[in-house]
Parts: structure tokens; C-alpha cells; sequence
């Protein structure tokens, strides 16, 4: 197969512009993929600490509940750092 000199110059370009493009909208594609997987990881990370964190609270709640008040008080777990009233304590 042979090529000419006009057919390059005048397709040529047109090829280049089409893959610029192809290449632009798999861009943003991928860009809009990858966003919505980091936030989807993102949400499941903060989802797992908070019902771990909830867990220690309500599991804390739980057995402070069955024991004796005054020593099981002195060591509450934090939610996320901040204090939480426990009842009786």
C-alpha cells in the first residue's frame, strides 16, 4: 500500500485531532470513574470507624450497666475523642 504526500497532509491531521479528542473524553470519563471510587472508598472508611467507634461506646454502655459504677467510670471510651455522658456516671 502506498501512501501520497496529499493524503497524509490532508488526512493525517484529521486522524491526529480525532485520537486528541478520543483521548480528552476518556480522560474525563476515567476522572469521573476514579472520583466516584475514591469516594466510594472514602465513605466506607469513615462508615467502618464510626460503627467501631459506636460499638466501643455501646458495648462500654452495655457492661458499665452490669458492673459497679465507680471503676468501670474513671476509664470511658471516647467517641472520636469527644467525652460522652454515660448514665450513672
Amino acid at each position: 500500500m502506498n501512501l501520497d504526500v496529499s493524503t497524509i497532509k490532508s488526512t493525517a491531521m484529521w486522524v491526529l485531532i480525532a485520537i486528541a479528542v478520543i483521548g480528552l473524553v476518556l480522560a474525563i470519563i476515567i476522572k469521573k470513574i476514579i472520583g466516584k471510587i475514591i469516594t466510594l472508598v472514602l465513605a466506607a472508611v469513615i462508615v467502618f470507624f464510626g460503627w467501631q467507634q459506636r460499638s466501643k461506646v455501646v458495648d462500654f454502655a452495655n457492661s458499665s450497666a452490669k458492673s459497679a459504677q465507680s471503676s468501670v467510670c474513671s476509664s470511658h471510651p471516647k467517641f472520636f475523642g469527644i467525652d460522652v455522658t454515660y448514665p450513672g456516671c
